[in-house]
């Protein structure tokens, strides 16, 4: 599995390069860099949630008052 340094790489390896780009064996275009960037982003933030071996660890606290209980 590619780090997030690799992930990052990518990403700025395909600022380098043109958008599209057409030889005699056809045509290649990528994606919008802000799609690139959001997916890298995504990627980034599920290795984070999933790093910490529970997946209860991405869940926030939160305090449940049930109706008409008191406390």
């Amino acid at each position: 599995m590619a780090t997030n340094d690799d992930v990052l790489n990518a990403i700025a390896d395909n600022l380098a390069q043109p958008k599209r780009a057409r030889t005699e064996a056809g045509e290649v275009e990528q994606h919008e860099l802000d799609q690139q960037i959001a997916a890298a982003e995504f990627v980034m933030k599920a290795r984070v949630a999933s790093s910490g071996g529970s997946p209860f660890n991405s869940l926030r606290m939160a305090r449940i008052q049930y109706p008409g209980a008191t406390g």
